[in-house]
């Protein structure tokens, strides 16, 4: 099974909104969340519980613990949890929404990026199965945020009726929600969102360059299924 984990940027602010997260293969998740465990231990030696790293408080909170960092041990830990992400058996997923092109039928932001996501990683399965021969299914995690009731309700009506992008064919069982404190992939998919989100937002690429690489692609044609900007002109971008 393949496990989908997803969380948000940019929902209270700027024009745009993110959605993205991190897909892995179920035996793939222990050796992730160890690597967090060891750069929590590197940083914060004398922390016997685990610290939620959340990438907008390690660039800039004043709040503990992260005020116990300089800024120079601030980048390097950025740098350290990007380079996991970039050096992981991985698939990147990413919807960026440009707030202003949404039109009425597309419905709020959240609701036809999560919708979106949810097809391209299923059409993800379907394409491993194609190249493999060997069938997955999918289980999407969510990070717990104010948006669960009504992605709960949406999500319900796409396992019985698709997506408007067709149906789905690999998922297990509607989205699960959970803390973030909870998940160290959770965690991850955090640092995956704030990285697209500052590329799109504010044209800040030092990790999203890191991440281009680990987005879906079709590996026979090269074309980029798992990063997707909706903008005015998002057939072209």
């Amino acid at each position: 099974m393949y496990f989908l984990y997803l969380d948000e940027s940019g929902q209270h602010h700027g024009r745009h909104f993110v959605l993205a997260g991190i897909a892995v293969f179920e035996r793939q998740t222990f050796w992730l969340a160890q690597q967090l465990d060891r750069i929590q231990e590197q940083i914060f030696p004398e922390s016997t519980e685990p610290i939620e790293f959340h990438a907008s408080q390690l660039r800039g909170s004043n709040k503990p613990p992260w005020n116990q960092l300089s800024n120079r041990k601030r980048r390097e830990t950025l740098d350290a949890i990007y380079n996991v992400i970039a050096e992981s058996d991985s698939t990147l997923f990413g919807i960026v929404v440009e707030r202003e092109h949404l039109r009425p039928e597309d419905g709020d932001e959240y609701s036809f990026a999560f919708e979106n996501i949810v097809k391209r990683f299923d059409r993800f399965l379907v394409r491993y199965y194609k190249n493999t021969g060997d069938p997955q299914r999918g289980l999407i995690i969510i990070a717990e945020s104010e948006f669960r009731q009504r992605i709960e309700a949406l999500a319900r009506t796409i396992k019985r009726l698709g997506t408007r992008w067709g149906e789905l064919y690999n998922q297990a069982e509607v989205p699960m929600f959970t803390p973030a404190l909870n998940s160290r992939l959770l965690q991850i998919a955090d640092f995956c969102a704030n990285a697209i989100f500052g590329r799109y937002e504010s044209g800040y690429t030092r990790h999203f360059d890191k991440l281009v690489p680990k987005f879906d692609r079709d590996p026979e044609t090269e074309i980029i299924h798992g990063l997707f900007h909706y903008c005015h002109d998002h057939l072209n971008c």
